[in-house]
């Protein structure tokens, strides 16, 4: 019996071990978890430490391209400012050379001024082959025309009006009418004429009304002028200093009696043009003339016609007289001056600057 009541006993046992088994299930279920995963921790932290990274990456990139940023516009500042100066250093070297080729070109322009004056003497020099020199050359050596630094005028349509032989009572109506018109002109005196106290003064007055006052020999006698080259250095010479006393200027310009060629001077011509070039005088010819150099005088009108002859031509030089026997030319200078300035001219006195007009001289055969 005690057995059978034990093995009722043990045989109840699992039933209530599975009883009490599944009452531990549900207890378990029932209760809340008491933490996460391993694994999935690990996940999460993992994902955490990315994601800070990545943030601490992006982060530094954007401080890194700020940085850039700044860097690249201070060089582009710096670069602009090199550029600048480099541009500043480029225009003063491009100004540099503007005026050194400005400098050049006059240069070149003297020297080739220089070179026609050596051409010039060469071709009228009367030097022996071992350079030997005339005598003449040692006279008169006060006898050298003043520096020229004045304007230069080598074309365009410009008139010239000149008046030899002066001066005289016609000089008076000659400077009259050339400050009603507001023109310059050219008087080429002569010594006896204004050697007279009345004409010394009108010397004066073309002076100061800025007209050029020049040489055209002290007698006007051919056969003294032109008997040698020592003749015509000493008429010359005389007449030079005769206008400084006078006026107080030295004349620089200078017109030969009856021009650079005629009948008196053909022996002697070029010698006369080599010493006086060398000496810096230049000499005037025309290439317009009122005809006016008669025994009768002209009337006006003819004088005016003739003189107007020159329209149509560069650097008109217009020769007339102011003697005291040309009236009729004092009468034609209105036409004169009104006929140039409808044609479009523009009146200057003559200079060492100005380009000269001078005759043409004959082939040697």
């Amino acid at each position: 019996m005690d057995h059978t009541l034990d093995h009722n006993t043990a045989s109840n046992r699992p039933e209530e071990l599975r009883v009490s088994l599944d009452e531990l299930g549900k207890a378990l279920s029932a209760a809340p978890a008491r933490g996460v995963p391993k694994p999935l921790f690990i996940a999460v932290t993992a994902l955490a430490a990315v994601l800070g990274v990545l943030l601490a990456w992006l982060a530094f990139c954007s401080w890194d391209s700020a940085q850039y940023e700044f860097k690249l516009h201070r060089q582009l500042d710096e670069q602009q400012a090199v550029s600048s100066l480099l541009q500043e250093e480029l225009d003063q070297a491009n100004a540099g050379l503007a005026a050194a080729q400005e400098e050049l070109a006059r240069q070149e322009a003297e020297l080739a001024q220089a070179q026609d004056t050596i051409d010039l003497l060469k071709e009228y020099s009367v030097a022996a082959p071992d350079g030997t020199v005339p005598e003449y050359t040692q006279l008169y050596p006060d006898f050298y025309a003043p520096a020229w630094e004045g304007e230069t005028i080598d074309g365009g349509k410009v008139c010239f009006l000149t008046f030899d032989d002066g001066p005289s009572a016609n000089t008076d109506r000659v400077l009259e009418l050339l400050d009603r018109y507001g023109v310059k002109a050219t008087f080429f005196v002569v010594g006896t004429a204004a050697a007279a106290p009345a004409n010394q003064q009108r010397m004066k007055n073309i002076v100061a009304a800025g007209h050029t006052l020049a040489m055209h020999s002290w007698s006007h006698d051919y056969k003294k002028v032109y008997a040698s080259v020592e003749s015509f250095l000493e008429e010359f010479s005389q007449l030079y200093q005769w206008i400084y006393q006078v006026t107080g200027t030295y004349p620089s310009v200078y017109r030969f009696p009856g021009g650079s060629i005629n009948g008196y001077d053909r022996g002697v011509y070029q010698e006369i043009i080599a010493e006086m070039t060398r000496r810096g005088f230049v000499y005037f010819d025309w290439n317009a003339s009122a005809q006016d150099a008669t025994a009768a005088p002209r009337p006006a009108s003819h004088i005016a016609a003739d003189c107007l002859r020159g329209v149509g031509r560069d650097l008109v030089v217009v020769l007339g007289h102011d003697s005291a026997a040309r009236g009729t030319t004092v009468d034609a200078l209105p036409a004169v001056i009104e006929g140039y300035q409808n044609a479009g001219y523009t009146f200057s006195a003559l200079h060492p600057g100005v380009t000269p007009v001078t005759f043409g001289y004959p082939v040697p055969k």
